[in-house]
């Protein structure tokens, strides 16, 4: 059979499917009600139950816990429950605990609530980025991955904007309501997805770390945690920065350049991660996170924190994307869940470790002086991927020439059932 030449429209109707399209939208809307009540969690729970600010920030980082727990879990069992059976669990209980939210009436039921919204977030991100792992074609994961992971940048943007602008006048009630919404509209996209899957039986077995995620990626996943932990003390001390530096307008918009930033950027790099290989686009990421981190440090002004928000869009919006890929190419099709998982797992720990650990530097050395420390810590980063990735194995031209067969079997498949295989081709 002769292969036909690669045009832009073949590739996008290979990428977006009506199952890619509803993944990609239950994400974003999963993450943007996610993200609309982490901002305001910590105010809520104060003034409405008068704890402690240590306390509170307790009940808003649980969440993290959570979600490790979700991810966790997922990772070993969805082979033998199918992602779509998994999804919908995960998409069930995320509506679930949002609408908890409406009972809460002491501190422990808000902890559990908020335990049991971050598994389902846990839950939702692995099936979710798994799927798309299996049903994007092998030549074109990173540019599919990075079109997903747009969701994900824009919840980013979104959620905060929707709690921190909207709590003043719908209240932290009203910020629920929304998030209720979001998750209804989420679980109704579930209908979308088509899975032609037949669950593994699995043997009993006992129980292995490797159930839950794949060991040899650990070192990997361990040198993206550090960059984690930049994205982690943004979060948790943009807003204290800028009013000590009186830059609080230029830091409202901080996020808002971050993901335009990757929106420009993520179709491109994930077309050179397709041809050339992760280092034509990590390297260059690293330096740019670092960068952006330097200039918080050592320029703390209004266009010092706008150049700083799109350098970090360039830096880790595409070490998140190109990462996850990495991840997923490092290992067969049958451990594509593990290797989400992991990924996702160490990620949620660095950002959820950065908080704590900079808290006992920013007496000392102020919220300026964390960015700096942060970006040495993202320096000592770059080598150590060097080391754990030296090796690796990089696209070859003779797998991109596998998208026209792979293309066939999915308009076949489509043209027949509406169905999307998970498995297009068989590994050679």
């Amino acid at each position: 059979m002769t292969t036909q030449p690669q045009t832009g429209s073949s590739v996008l109707k290979a990428i977006f499917s009506r199952t890619f399209v509803a993944i990609a939208l239950i994400n974003f809307l999963g993450m943007t009600g996610y993200y609309a009540i982490f901002v305001v969690n910590t105010q809520f729970a104060v003034s409405a139950f008068n704890c402690s600010l240590a306390y509170a920030g307790l009940l808003t980082g649980i969440v993290v816990i959570g979600c490790l727990v979700g991810r966790f879990f997922s990772g070993r069992i969805v082979n033998s429950v199918g992602y779509k059976q998994l999804l919908f669990a995960g998409l069930a209980l995320y509506f679930v605990s949002n609408l908890a939210y409406l009972a809460v009436s002491s501190t422990w039921m808000l902890l559990i609530v908020r335990f049991l919204s971050g598994a389902a977030i846990g839950i939702i991100g692995t099936v979710a980025g798994t799927l798309v792992a299996v049903i994007t074609p092998k030549a074109f994961q990173g540019r599919g991955i990075s079109y997903y992971s747009m969701s994900t940048a824009l919840a980013i943007c979104s959620g905060p904007f929707i709690g921190i602008s909207f709590v003043g006048k719908i209240g932290y009630t009203g910020i629920f309501w929304v998030s209720i919404a979001l998750s209804a509209v989420s679980l109704a996209l579930w209908l979308l997805v088509r899975v032609n899957e037949k669950p593994k039986a699995q043997t009993k077995k006992k129980i292995e770390l490797s159930d839950f995620i794949d060991v040899r990626l650990i070192p990997f996943c361990l040198v993206c945690a550090i960059f984690c932990l930049a994205w982690g003390n943004i979060q948790a001390f943009m807003a204290p920065y800028s009013h000590v530096f009186h830059v609080e307008a230029a830091a409202s918009f901080f996020f808002l350049v971050y993901a335009a930033a990757i929106l420009l950027t993520r179709p491109m790099t994930g077309k050179m991660y397709d041809l050339h290989g992760p280092a034509i686009v990590f390297y260059p990421a690293i330096i740019s996170l670092i960068l952006g981190l330097v200039i918080l440090w050592a320029l703390p002004s209004s266009i010092g924190v706008l150049v700083a928000g799109a350098l970090c869009g360039l830096g880790f919006g595409n070490i998140t994307s190109i990462g996850n890929a990495s991840a997923v190419a490092m290992v067969p099709r049958e451990r594509y869940a593990q290797a989400t998982s992991s990924f996702f797992i160490f990620f949620d720990l660095g950002i959820g470790a950065a908080p704590y650990l900079s808290g006992y530097l920013v007496p000392t050395f102020g919220y300026d002086g964390v960015f700096g420390i942060t970006a040495a810590a993202c320096a000592v980063g770059l080598p150590l991927y060097y080391l754990v990735t030296r090796g690796a194995k990089k696209p070859s031209k003779g797998e991109e020439l596998e998208f026209t067969k792979e293309l066939e079997d999915i308009t076949v498949t489509e043209e027949q059932s509406g169905d999307i295989p998970v498995s297009q081709k068989p590994e050679s």
